[in-house]
């Protein structure tokens, strides 16, 4: 009986007093001390949302894809039509037209065939501009329109792969929208200029007859003022635009340069033709027009409207060297063909966007009378040339005149057998203007 109650003790001292005694041994609860409170450190698990990937469309032409967007955008559906674009959609550029239409006073074209208009293609790239405007009276007159440029996947069909901002748009929508408390970074709307965005701004300003802008753009070196003042008249005198479907096509060429085909039509006139642009790309990553070839636009021009008894043409290599408009006289005549007022206006225009420009006039005729009678004829041609600039607002300060007879032909007046060559003293019954000297 004594062993089986000192076996019971020795198991009660197990079971409820050896714990007790072992926690305050290690210093859980020292006598008389209050015990401390043991605080859980709790480690919050970390949740990473769960975005869902912007789901890219992809349609069978860039015309479907387009006019997907741009009908949700008029109609007001703006993330349905944004959520189109994929992660594009979601982008600073995207961004800013979002503020454009809800903010801005901006609309997209009701006119669904007016929506877009074709920029070019460059690569394996098209891109179109989104025909933006005031919405309400008042609203923002919108400079430049923003642009989306689409790739073609070979499998899948046609993408969005960017929005674009122009630059004079970033300023005047940011500027807008300041005004109604909507404040934007400008930084990541900044789009890179490239050759095709150069190419377009250039071919812009010569249909806007922005001589200045489009001087800007060019090499002044290697494209003259005369060359380019002759495409501006062949432009506007041949009521030339640029092909709706495919207005510019850039190839790359080397490292840093390419070339740009530029497809205009004459609507009134039936015609359409090309015009030649070589590109360079600069240190500072913008580009410039380095040539300029419209041959064969003013080749067709010239056929199409029959110039007659008056050679025509707005740019002619000089005798003395260079390049130099030129306008073209009846026989014995130093009166203004219509087609040379016409000429002139343009001449003038140029002129008075820059006064600090001046320009030499020299008069020329053929070789038929004698030498002190062509020798005036020259002159009154000069004369009459230089006054109707001053007519059309061309301070006489930027004007010289010059009357050379029949010394500086640009054709021979007769044939190597010595008989009459129409055609060529056609040509050298003439004026020449220098605006470069």
């Amino acid at each position: 009986m004594f062993v089986g109650i000192v076996g019971l003790s020795v198991l009660f001292f197990f079971l409820f007093t050896l714990p007790t005694w072992l926690d305050r041994k290690s210093g859980g609860a020292v006598a008389g001390a209050k015990a401390q409170p043991v605080v859980a450190k709790v480690v919050p698990a970390v949740v990473k949302p769960r975005v869902a990937a912007a789901k890219v469309a992809y349609y069978g032409t860039p015309g479907q894809l387009l006019e997907a967007i741009g009908g949700g955008l008029a109609e007001g559906r703006v993330e349905e039509a944004m959520a189109l674009a994929g992660s594009a959609g979601q982008e600073a550029p995207a961004q800013f037209i979002r503020h454009l239409l809800a903010t801005g006073g901006c609309r997209v074209a009701e006119d669904a065939g007016a929506r877009w208009r074709a920029v070019g293609t460059a690569g394996g790239m098209s891109r179109h501009a989104l025909v933006l405007e005031p919405a309400v009276a008042g609203g923002l007159v919108v400079p430049a329109m923003p642009e989306v440029d689409l790739k073609r996947d070979a499998k899948l069909g046609w993408r969005v792969e960017a929005f674009r901002i122009p630059a004079v748009l970033v300023a005047a929508g940011l500027e807008r929208l300041r005004g109604r408390g909507v404040l934007l970074d400008a930084e990541p709307l900044r789009a890179g200029e490239d050759a095709l965005s150069r190419a377009a701004d250039f071919l812009g300003a010569v249909l806007g007859r922005d001589f200045r802008k489009a001087r800007a753009l060019t090499n002044e070196e290697k494209v003259t003022h005369e060359k380019l003042a002759g495409l501006c008249i062949v432009f506007e005198e041949g009521e030339y635009a640029m092909d709706a479907e495919r207005p510019v096509v850039v190839t790359a060429g080397g490292k840093g340069t390419a070339w740009a085909i530029a497809r205009v039509r004459s609507a009134g006139k039936g015609l359409e033709s090309e015009i030649g642009l070589e590109m360079q790309e600069l240190a500072d990553g913008t580009w410039r027009v380095e040539a300029l070839d419209f041959t064969r636009m003013l080749e067709g021009y010239v056929k199409a409207t029959k110039a007659g008894s008056v050679f025509y043409t707005p740019v002619v290599k000089s005798p003395s060297g260079g390049e130099s408009l030129v306008v073209y006289f009846e026989f014995g005549s130093a009166v203004l063909h219509p087609r040379a007022l016409q000429q002139l206006e343009i001449v003038a225009a140029l002129l008075k966007s820059d006064p600090a420009r001046k320009l030499r006039i020299s008069g020329h005729a053929d070789d038929v009378g004698g030498e002190d009678l062509n020798f005036r004829l020259s002159q009154e041609r000069a004369a009459n040339v230089r006054k109707r600039l001053a007519g059309l607002g061309v301070r006489a300060a930027q004007v010289e005149t010059y009357g050379f007879g029949a010394t500086a032909p640009l054709d021979p007046n007769r044939r190597d057998d010595g008989a009459d060559n129409p055609a060529g003293r056609s040509r050298n019954r003439r004026t020449e203007i220098y605006l470069d000297f």
